[in-house]
This record gives structure tokens, C-alpha cells and sequence, in this order.
């Protein structure tokens, strides 16, 4: 939006007046544009925004090009000695390079990259009829190289991101989650769930008696553990759930989409699945609190986390090894559903 009208006074001073009067228009409907996709992209939220965005950007400075492009009537690039008219013959080649500042995934950058030339071939074909065709060729190939370039870079961006972003958000002992990610996974998901008025359940585990096995196998023995428990809680999970290692021997997990009682279905699957054993040989057992969303009257995720915790405290004082649901009462201060999740102890 700041760029595009800086070239004004270089216009003046290389074309006449009615192209001059062409580009200036060209121009400021250009920074219009930009300003409005700079606006616009703030309320974007799913990827199909992103690349709607993405596509109005190339598309604003292709459509320029092409605008231009009739009123250079340049025959021979190397007869070039006007500093406009230069950079005027070099702005394909920021427009290709613009493809290396996004992350994109192969796919995506493939099809920026074909897309580009398609409409770089039908401008080369606005060029005057007497414009040499092997200088048409080298722009094309050097368009090409450049391309190729620009797509590496930017998919070699997504890859470093994504590098970063797993060393960041995932837990190196557990593979898990780690609790700032997960975190910011339940807002997501909760704010998802209110606003869909979908179930959103969340399980909290604390495994039993760990403590014991750091003060008597050390610390070593304990990280194993936690590592085989937490790899059987990701075998039993589905695709959607998210696991989080919230802190030392505590879990969280995520079932997006999923009541109280489909929680509790996967928790006693989890539990015949087991979660290994310890180093005397006996298994390792965890306590359980789950709770949905549409069972509770929270306003954040924070409050929604609180009340898995203290169920899973709630299984915990009768022994451990048990599990303990979240379930609304009715006016007269009983569950009518009690009964059958008490028998998922």
C-alpha cells in the first residue's frame, strides 16, 4: 500500500502524460486494494482464508503487470537505460520472489508457482510484436530459476517452522503435548465447543503412587514409566483427541466432540489397554476425572480443568484406581444419571 505510490515521480519523468495518467489510476487502485486485503485478513480464521488472502495478494500485483505491460512497448530489454522502465522489467521477478516470504507445503507452492506462469505466459504475449522471442524465452527461464528458487525457500520455511514449533509445543520425554501448548489447545477447543454447542469432554489422569517409584527405582525408572503410560494413552486415543502431559505424572486429554459418556467409554478402554508396569512388575493404575463442557456452567477452559481435577482428586480419596464423572444434578440435588457412571470404577 506505502510502495506503490512512490513510483509516481519516477512515472512523470519517463512516460508521457497519458500513460502517466494510466499508471498513477493503476497505482492508487493498487494501494486501495492492499489496504483493503490488510483489513480484511484480520478477520480471517480457517486456512480457506489464508489462501483466499494469499490469492487476492498475487492477484493485486499480476493485475498491475498486466496493466502495465502494454505501455512499455519495450522492444529489446538490453536497449533498457531508463531507470523506470528498468524496474518496471524487473518487478516479475519480485513478484515471484514474494513466494518465498509465506510457508507454504509443496502443494501449495507448486500450485502458486504454476499459476504465476500461466499468467506470466499471457503477458509475455501483450509484449510488441517486433519484441525479440529469445529475450521473451530467457525472461521465462530465468522466471523459471528464479521459481523454483523462491518455492524451495518457502517450503523450507514451513519445514524449520514446523521443527520449531514441535520443539516447543511437544514434551520430549511423554511425545505429548506440553502444558503451554495445551493450553492454548483447550481455548481453541473450548471456545469451538461453546460456540457450536457441541460436547467437548476433558479427562484428567493422575497416575497412582508415582512418587514412590522416583524415591525407590530413582528417577530414570520413573521417567520409563511415564513414558510407556503415556505411550498407551496415545495408542487408545483417536485421531481427534490431544493429549497434554499437564506436570510430572498428570495427563490431560481432549475429546473434542465427545459427551461424558463417550469419554468414559474411552477411559475404560484405556484401562483395559492398561498403562504398563511398574518396576516391581505390578501395573501402573491412574485416577480419572472427566467432566463436558454442556454439563457445566464455566465461562473459560480454566474452570472447566478445575472441575476434571478435583474429580480426579474425588477418585483418588477412594483408593485410586478409579474414575469419577462429572454429571449435573437435578432440582432435588440428585444425579439421575449417577448409577450408571459410579459403575465405571
Amino acid at each position: 500500500m506505502v510502495a506503490f505510490p512512490l513510483g509516481f515521480l519516477l512515472d512523470l519523468v519517463t512516460f508521457d502524460f497519458e500513460s502517466y495518467v494510466t499508471l498513477g489510476i493503476t497505482r492508487i487502485l493498487m494501494a486501495v486494494l492492499f489496504l483493503s486485503l490488510f483489513f480484511g485478513i484480520s478477520s480471517g480464521e480457517t486456512m480457506r482464508d489464508a489462501y483466499r488472502a494469499l490469492g487476492i495478494f498475487f492477484a493485486i500485483l499480476l493485475t498491475f503487470q498486466t496493466m502495465y505491460q502494454p505501455l512499455l512497448e519495450i522492444t529489446d530489454i538490453f536497449a533498457v537505460t531508463n531507470f523506470a522502465a528498468a524496474g518496471y522489467l524487473l518487478f516479475p521477478f519480485l513478484i515471484v520472489g514474494c513466494i518465498a516470504i509465506f510457508p507454504l507445503t509443496v502443494k501449495e507452492a507448486v500450485l502458486t508457482l504454476v499459476l504465476f506462469f500461466v499468467v506470466q505466459m499471457l503477458i509475455l504475449i501483450l509484449m510488441p510484436e517486433n519484441a525479440d522471442p529469445h529475450q521473451r524465452l530467457g525472461i521465462l527461464l530465468v522466471l523459471t530459476v528464479t521459481g523454483l528458487l523462491c518455492t524451495f525457500a518457502a517450503i523450507s520455511q514451513l519445514l524449520y517452522m514446523s521443527l520449531l514449533i514441535d520443539q516447543a509445543s511437544i514434551d520430549s520425554l511423554t511425545r505429548c503435548y506440553s502444558r503451554n501448548s495445551g493450553e492454548e489447545i483447550i481455548d481453541v477447543q473450548f471456545k469451538i465447543s461453546k460456540r457450536q454447542n457441541m460436547p467437548f469432554s476433558l479427562v484428567f489422569i493422575d497416575l497412582d503412587s508415582f512418587k514412590s517409584i522416583n524415591d525407590r527405582y530413582g528417577h530414570e525408572a520413573g521417567d520409563r514409566v511415564l513414558a510407556n503410560a503415556a505411550a498407551n494413552i496415545r495408542r487408545n486415543a483417536r485421531g481427534s483427541d490431544v493429549i497434554v502431559r499437564w506436570g510430572g505424572e498428570e495427563f490431560v486429554i481432549l475429546l473434542p466432540n465427545t459427551d461424558a459418556k463417550g469419554a468414559l467409554k474411552s477411559i475404560r478402554r484405556l484401562r483395559n489397554i492398561g498403562l504398563g508396569t511398574r518396576p516391581d512388575g505390578k501395573m501402573v493404575t491412574a485416577s480419572f476425572g472427566i467432566v463436558d463442557r454442556q454439563d457445566v456452567n464455566v465461562g473459560d477452559w480454566s474452570a472447566l480443568v478445575d472441575i476434571a481435577d478435583n474429580q480426579m482428586y474425588e477418585a483418588k480419596s477412594r483408593g485410586g484406581n478409579d474414575i469419577a464423572v462429572y454429571r449435573p444434578t437435578d432440582d432435588n440435588g440428585k444425579d439421575p444419571e449417577q448409577e450408571d457412571l459410579v459403575a465405571a470404577g
